[in-house]
This record gives C-alpha cells, sequence and structure tokens, in this order.
C-alpha cells in the first residue's frame, strides 16, 4: 500500500507541475532519453497503445526538464515518445517542469512503479536510487515505503551474472524476484553457466507465438541447479470396453506389454474365455507362420 501511494503520488505530482505549463512541439530528436526510466509495456499493451496514437491526438503530454544546451531530458512520456517515431512523426507536444535533477530522478522512479511493473524493473529503479544516493537496504525501504523484505527479494537480481542481466533488460517480464532468488544461491554455488542457460530459456519460451516451448520459473531454478526434470507421468490407460447389447461384458486394459482383460458379466466363466483366448492366439501365430 506504500508503494502504491507512493506511485500515486508521484503521478499528482507531476500533473500538479504541469498544470499551468502550455504544450509546446518539440524535435523528438531534442530530447534526451535517461536509461531506466522507461516502463516496459506487454506486446498487448504496446499494440493498443500504437493504435490509439495512430488514431488520435496526445491527449496527455509528455514531460520534460527544462532546455540544456543538449536538449531537452525527458522525465515521462518514454513509450509514447517511441510511438510516435515508429508513426514516422518528428514532434511531440510536451510541458517543461523545473524541479532539481535529484528530484526529476525520484519522480521518475515511483511515477514508473504501476502495479503490473516487472520485479526486474523496480530493482533497476531500487538499485539506480542506492547507487546515486549510496543508500542501504533500510534507507531504501524507508525512501520506497517498501519493507526491508521486499527490498531484500528484489535485490537478489544483484546476484546473478552479467550475461543474464543484459537478457533481463530486454525481457523484463520474465523472470520474477522470487525464482531470481533461486538463481541468485545457484549463481553464487558456482552455476553462472546455468544461470544464464535458464535465463535465455525462458526468454525463448516468452517469445515462442505458437506456445510450442514450455519452460517455467520453476524449470528455470532446477535447471541452473543442475536438477533434471522429473519424467512425464505416462498417461493413464484407457480400458476397451466390450459390450453385449447396452451392457458391458468385459474390459480389455493395455500396459505396456501386458493386456489385462477383466470379465464384467457375472454370469460368464473366466476360465472358458481364457481358454477361447489361447486358441485365438495359438490361431494367430500359426497364421503369421504360414
Amino acid at each position: 500500500m506504500d508503494l502504491q501511494s507512493k506511485y500515486q503520488e508521484a503521478l499528482a505530482t507531476i500533473e500538479r507541475l504541469s498544470k499551468g505549463g502550455v504544450p509546446m512541439e518539440v524535435d523528438i530528436s531534442r530530447l534526451i532519453r535517461v536509461p531506466g526510466r522507461q516502463r516496459p509495456l506487454t506486446p498487448e499493451e504496446r499494440a493498443e497503445l500504437k493504435a490509439n496514437l495512430a488514431a488520435n491526438p496526445l491527449i496527455h503530454p509528455v514531460t520534460i526538464l527544462p532546455e540544456t544546451p543538449e536538449g531537452f531530458e525527458l522525465l515521462s512520456g518514454y513509450n509514447r515518445t517511441d510511438l510516435y517515431e515508429e508513426l514516422g512523426r518528428t514532434k511531440i507536444p510536451a510541458v517543461v517542469i523545473d524541479v532539481p535533477k535529484e528530484v526529476a530522478d525520484v519522480l521518475a522512479f515511483y511515477a514508473n512503479l504501476a502495479p503490473a511493473l516487472p520485479d526486474y524493473k523496480k530493482y533497476e529503479g531500487l538499485k539506480a536510487l542506492q547507487v546515486q544516493h549510496g543508500y542501504d537496504q533500510t534507507a531504501l525501504s524507508k525512501e520506497s515505503g517498501m519493507s526491508s523484505s521486499t527490498i531484500s527479494r528484489l535485490m537478489q537480481f544483484d546476484d546473478l551474472p552479467a550475461r543474464a542481466h543484459e537478457i533481463l533488460r530486454q525481457n523484463p517480464f520474465i523472470l520474477g524476484a522470487t525464482a531470481a532468488s533461486g538463481l541468485a544461491k545457484a549463481s553464487k554455488a558456482g552455476r553462472e553457466d546455468l544461470v544464464v542457460e535458464a535465463v535465455s530459456k525462458l526468454a525463448d519460451a516468452a517469445a515462442d507465438e505458437e506456445k510450442k516451448i514450455r519452460f517455467t520459473e520453476e524449470n528455470a531454478v532446477a535447471h541452473a541447479n543442475g536438477v533434471r526434470p522429473a519424467a512425464p507421468k505416462p498417461a493413464a490407460a484407457v480400458p476397451l470396453v466390450v459390450k453385449q447389447g447396452k451392457k458391458n461384458f468385459a474390459k480389455l486394459v493395455v500396459r505396456g506389454n501386458r493386456v489385462t482383460v477383466e470379465i464384467t458379466d457375472p454370469s460368464a466363466s473366466p476360465d472358458e474365455w481364457a481358454a477361447k483366448f489361447e486358441a485365438f492366439m495359438k490361431a494367430e501365430i500359426a497364421k503369421g507362420a504360414e
């Protein structure tokens, strides 16, 4: 709840600072993008936003900091800016808000902490605050409103190999903090290569549009710890039912090289049917020998 409050507070602050500012058309080429500020979208969210921007004017201008010789630092509106570029547009409506750089960083961090933000992006934001301000986990907890246990869980991403981080930056939705903790333990135990393989397999599964690849976070942790996946259980045998009229007469079940026959008609003699089966099998074997 504290985190949700911070998120709402950041949005309200940006909205308040934007009020009274007159939107202006800014050259997208003049916008400075700060790594880590962009909130990732699912493919569905991205497609929906792009279709909306293609058909309608931009209702909420992006927010930028005052101009410098290098350009305007983009505070919020990264996805809208990217999609405007994809749509072939060179300018975008923007509102300037004048806040100190450190305040801008904090506002951008919390404004991106939407409920659906993946754990890896939360980790990246917390890591940026930690590096910028020298916070320990206690200070991060106080600043963010997250519990110490949540901070500790998210910071488990710290112990993943560099190559795993490269994959996660491109695919932040594929791994949650709980599974990351399991991978971090494997990495500390010297299984970095298996950890990278596991994260790569998660990315491949997420990119598989036909859903032919199934590889879960649980599979990833097992793979990183050298645990082979359990062999799939054989499907339950489906009995073949022999009917006499509308009543069941017998059931035949095949399991491997065994055929089990259950006579369900109480009036039938199992011994007589066993003799009939024996005679039938001998006749069939004799045919095959001819």
